[in-house]
């Protein structure tokens, strides 16, 4: 990409509610509408040329998605261009005309694709060789949509786009590859006089054209993905307010376009000024907002949850998370954009982690403890699946925006490696970095990775593996007891996927004495068994398995018991056993559940048994060393075993 601004300037003027469903609003924003297969995947002629500019010109209402109008496009054509330049529009849409450099030509709009039959010649100017015009009108069928909603008893209409993923080509011809923003970008609208339209950058005109009709002219010199350029139609009133950084000495406008209802205003007004807190909070955290110089805004639609069109989020209404969780967006998603769907987790993820740190930070103390749980409790609903989304599952918007995957779980990563890094100073000037070096750009989970391992000298390889590319989560069993001085805590992983046996992530311990003090604890975990001898200043009265929720994890049981007491009631011999030879002896005539794991915590063998003599078959198992594990419903006891 390269700067375009002053080429383009000079070119065109010659032409309630605090916590309201916010765990769900996100799922439901992408989860009502499903794609074809096909609306994934990019014609190969679109890697000819880079795109530097977007300029729609569309004629619109706030009663129907019908428009009309034209798309200016500026780009420059590479060396492999071949005589077709092509734009993707869904067919449904009619193009009128076509113009290349101001000259008319010939082309055809078939399968979703206008291809033009351009054969260059000559530099068009000093900064792109193209301008392509496209003259179109239509009913889109996807991407912009037209809904009714009352307002403190006043029924409005908004017209509105929903582009994420795949749908602006189903309303303005465009380049869909995430890795080419454009430079820059203007959006112009006519309609009628007593209507606004929000859409990105600032607003810089506001005229009369005639005939009860007026043109609002909207532009932004910020790169922008095709997906973020947005508008919104409706009867609004503009109430905007700057918000100071004082940390940068920056104000940020703030710009608010709300249904024309004073009562309205007087309800929300605020929840609005609630943005000065989180612009304040996320630039300390992430670095300066990152388009400072034009606006952060909002439009109001009638939709469950919000879009991050860039500097003009559309947004269903001003409950804290929703609002915080958009303007995160400005730094991930907008600012750097995932590379490719796969890794939506740099959009998402980051986002929805935005959510915590507006609790952690804005919100009472304790808010981000519960929003935490909440967000473990719905992460963990996802038993399989990865945060990176497989190739085969890029036809399913629903596997895109999992919101179990890509949000709830993708916000647990972040937060986890928060905890490895376990300085806040070094975690958030590593996101710093990233943002510094991506920014305005697109980047991949292992962009990131590098960066943090380069900051923090940490190595995430098995981190990233387990957790971004692996499946499901760790399951804790624990048990513990005291012998004078010494704590000794086994602890046992199994997973939730067999896809991803292990999660080697440390684990803390909060250890309480009995004068109600307590210490924090924490051991590496690399084997789904481990055996903890800690020592200790007190009488321990429990101990608790990962206390502030810093691993995505269920904990299923911790047990205090007596280790002389199962010493005395399980005896088993010999050890090392022959797979023939091996016998338990109980004191007591007890139903058991007995258990042979390898030691990557695998369950080899299991079976139930009663009396005071077992002899378990263990005719099929393979020599090596095991784990045994016997539950009899009171105490569970443990203990290496080796089979020759």
């Amino acid at each position: 990409m390269k700067n375009a601004t002053v080429f383009i300037l000079s070119f065109v003027l010659t032409f309630s509610i605090s916590n309201l469903f916010a765990q769900e609003y996100d799922f439901d924003k992408h989860t009502y509408k499903f794609i074809k297969a096909s609306d994934y995947q990019n014609d190969p002629r679109l890697n000819y040329y880079d795109v530097g500019f977007y300029h729609p010109e569309l004629e619109m209402t706030n009663t129907s998605v019908v428009i009309s109008g034209n798309v200016k496009i500026l780009l420059d054509l590479f060396d492999d261009y071949s005589e077709e330049l092509v734009f993707e529009l869904k067919s449904n849409m009619t193009v009128d005309s076509v113009k290349i450099n101001g000259n008319l030509l010939t082309y055809s709009h078939n399968d979703d694709i206008i291809v033009i039959n351009y054969v260059h010649s000559d530099n068009f100017s000093e900064n792109y060789q193209v301008l392509a015009q496209i003259y179109y009108h239509g009913e889109p069928l996807d991407g912009l949509f037209n809904d009714s909603e009352y307002y403190e008893s006043q029924l409005f209409s908004f017209t509105y786009s929903l582009t994420e993923p795949y749908y602006a080509k189903y309303w303005f011809p465009c380049k869909q590859v995430l890795a080419d923003k454009a430079d820059s970008s203007y959006f112009s609208i006519i309609l009628n006089e007593n209507l606004k339209a929000g859409s990105n950058g600032l607003l810089v005109n506001e005229v009369s054209v005639g005939k009860g009709k007026k043109r609002m002219d909207w532009h932004s010199s910020y790169p922008i993905a095709y997906y973020l350029i947005s508008v919104a139609v409706g009867d609004y009133m503009d109430y905007s307010f700057n918000s100071e950084i004082e940390e940068y000495g920056e104000n940020i406008f703030v710009q608010n376009f709300i249904p024309n209802n004073s009562a309205y205003l007087e309800s929300m007004s605020w929840y609005m000024h609630q943005v000065n807190d989180m612009l304040d909070v996320l630039s300390h955290l992430w670095g300066l907002y990152p388009h400072h110089s034009e606006k952060y805004g909002h439009c109001i639609v009638p939709i469950n949850g919000g879009m991050e069109h860039q500097t003009m989020t559309s947004l269903g209404d001003f409950s804290f998370r929703l609002v915080i969780h958009e303007l995160a967006h400005s730094w991930f998603g907008n600012y750097v954009t995932c590379a490719s769907w796969q890794d939506i987790w740099i959009n998402e993820g980051f986002a929805s982690y935005g959510e915590y740190l507006g609790e952690e930070f804005i919100q009472p103390e304790g808010y981000e403890q519960g929003w935490l749980e909440e967000c473990q409790s719905l992460a963990k609903e996802a038993l399989t699946g990865s945060v990176y989304v497989p190739f085969e599952e890029l036809n399913s918007v629903n596997r895109i925006f999992n919101y179990r995957l890509s949000y709830r779980k993708g916000a647990c990563l972040v937060h986890m490696l928060r905890y490895l890094v376990n300085n806040d100073d070094e975690f958030f000037a590593a996101l710093r970095e990233f943002l510094y070096q991506y920014g305005n750009s697109t980047a991949t989970a292992e962009d990131l990775k590098l960066v943090l391992e380069t900051e923090t000298g940490i190595n995430f390889d098995i981190f990233f593996s387990e957790w971004y590319y692996g499946q499901g989560y760790p399951i804790y069993e624990a048990l513990w007891y005291q012998n004078g001085t010494v704590l000794n805590i086994e602890l046992t992983q199994t997973t939730t996927a067999t896809a991803t046996p292990l999660f080697t992530i440390p684990i803390e311990f909060k250890i309480i004495y009995d004068d109600a003090s307590f210490e924090i604890v924490r051991k590496n975990v690399d084997v789904n068994y481990s055996n903890y001898i800690l020592n200790v200043a007190g009488l321990v009265t429990d101990v608790v398995v990962n206390p502030d929720l810093s691993v995505l994890a269920n904990v299923s049981s911790v047990q205090s018991v007596d280790n002389h007491r199962i010493s005395n009631v399980y005896k088993i011999y010999p050890n090392p056993s022959d797979k023939f030879q091996l016998t338990i002896l109980s004191e007591l005539d007890k139903d058991i559940e007995f258990s042979l794991l390898d030691m990557s915590g695998q369950i080899i063998f299991s079976g139930n048994y009663s009396g005071y003599k077992i002899v378990p078959d263990l005719t099929d198992v393979k020599t090596g060393v095991y784990l045994i594990k016997i539950n009899d419903g009171e105490i569970i006891f443990t203990d290496k075993l080796v089979l020759l």
